[in-house]
């Protein structure tokens, strides 16, 4: 029997490689984590149906499809043509590589130009429990979210699960 919704949304992990986007999708949809590092080839896909308020205040059920695309420059070529049909993006950076940070604007305008328009889209600092290895600073993320007109700028953990399952809640009601 399938689960009954009002929206579905496809949305996109997107961010350089090794930033955390499938262990942040896993997290969100087992609960768990996993140190094993496989790098994704083009996407993975996920479904995901969330419970939200939409903003006209009433309660909506949203299916997330969530492509998880891979962030290596070797899959540029084939990356764009997931983003077709795309209501929102979780960009990923990882806040102990400053490489990750540095190629955001890259991604958003990747984004922009693949759909021809800006999406909702949630900054997320991942891998805040490495706290003594830490470059990226909140300020600096909170700025460049001001500075792009991105819907918000979260801190997460895979690890922990930390802001994980708030980062989709506030993207499926950020395309409702």
């Amino acid at each position: 029997m399938s689960e009954s919704f009002d929206y579905m949304r496809k949305v996109c992990m997107i961010g350089a490689g090794g930033s955390g986007k499938t262990a942040i999708v896993n997290r969100f949809l087992t609960q768990k984590f996993s140190d094993q590092y496989i790098v994704t080839i083009g996407s993975q896909f996920a479904v995901k149906t969330v419970s939200v308020k939409s903003q006209a205040g009433s309660d909506v059920k949203v299916k997330l499809l969530v492509w998880d695309l891979a962030g290596q420059d070797r899959f540029d070529f084939i990356r764009k043509s997931y983003y077709k049909g795309s209501k929102g993006a979780l960009l990923v950076f990882d806040v102990t590589r400053k490489n990750t940070w540095l190629e955001l604007p890259r991604w958003l305008e990747e984004t922009d130009s693949a759909l021809g328009m800006r999406i909702p889209i949630i900054l997320l600092a991942n891998k805040i429990d490495l706290a003594d290895e830490r470059v990226i600073t909140t300020e600096m993320g909170e700025q460049f979210v001001e500075e792009n007109g991105l819907v918000a700028y979260l801190e997460t953990s895979a690890l922990t699960g930390q802001n994980i399952e708030e980062a989709f809640y506030m993207l499926a009601q950020s395309t409702v």
